[in-house]
């Protein structure tokens, strides 16, 4: 009975170290890039090069993009591009020579940002996911294990990634209670539409990285065609939200760089040759 015991004692020990190791450990394990925008905001550039593959320091900015999800324990990657974007696909390749499985789908119109996640509908499956704009510029790549840290503890419906700017005009803008629920969300607003989502002269946007469960494909499709008679994420979370979905914000408080616009570009630019210089 003395050795059944000790035994049992022995069996309940590696169960609590389990059970800690488990929930540090990342389950998510599939994400979604969405890389099939025309960067019209970085005309003529555009022209000649998809707005992913424009360099930040040394890399494209969608390989960046790659570097974080690998950070985070990422393993499978689809690409939503679009057409005449065969640079990124010659580039990223099957994803082996940078860690990670790669895969593509063509968003074959332009039908906005919830039509080009709904595209990976076969590839996730019944697992939660990651979103990430492939025109995101983050640092440091290890913020994707904290992030996917706060998800796993919290196990939301959808977690929104949040960073601080001035201003709000060209971005989605979040408000959040002092607990991380979100309370709404307005896209691209004026000042004054905005005015009730200011936090000490800032704003709480939607930094093109999101996780969610794999039930947003289900609003996806009940999402109305906004804005250009296109199909917008920010909409079919809002529809979860109201429908009672646990919608959660985590700021980040590292750099975060749109790829949008030539002033962005420049400042990611320079953090990344600062880094560099810094890296032996």
């Amino acid at each position: 009975m003395r050795a059944w015991g000790v035994l049992g004692k022995i069996k309940k020990v590696f169960y609590i170290f389990r059970e800690r190791d488990l929930v540090g450990e990342c389950m998510i394990k599939k994400a979604i890039v969405l890389a099939a925008g025309k960067g019209s905001r970085l005309m003529p550039l555009t022209r000649a090069i998809p707005k992913e593959m424009i360099r930040v320091g040394l890399k494209p900015t969608i390989e960046h993009v790659i570097e974080v999800l690998k950070g985070g324990g990422i393993e499978e990657i689809l690409v939503v591009v679009g057409r005449k974007k065969e640079s990124i696909i010659n580039h990223l390749g099957s994803g082996e020579r940078l860690g990670v499985s790669i895969y593509y789908r063509v968003q074959e119109e332009p039908k906005g940002t919830a039509h080009a996640v709904l595209q990976g509908r076969g590839f996730i499956g019944s697992d939660d996911f990651v979103v990430m704009y492939g025109d995101n510029y983050f640092r440091p790549y290890q913020t994707m294990k904290d992030i996917l840290a706060f998800y796993q503890s919290k196990k939301p419906d959808v977690t929104l990634v949040l960073h601080t700017v001035e201003d709000p005009k060209i971005f989605g803008i979040v408000k959040i209670d002092e607990k991380g629920n979100v309370l709404g969300i307005i896209e691209k607003p004026s000042f004054e539409e905005a005015k009730s989502y200011r936090i000490d002269d800032r704003y709480l946007n939607i930094a093109g990285l999101l996780i969610f469960k794999n039930t947003i494909f289900d609003y996806i499709e009940r999402t109305r065609p906004g804005r250009n008679n296109e199909l917008w994420l920010t909409d079919s979370v809002e529809l979860m939200r109201r429908n009672g979905r646990r919608v959660l914000g985590y700021v980040f408080k590292g750099a975060r760089y749109d790829i949008g616009t030539f002033e962005s570009l420049i400042e990611a630019d320079k953090l990344e040759q600062t880094l560099r210089e810094r890296t032996p």
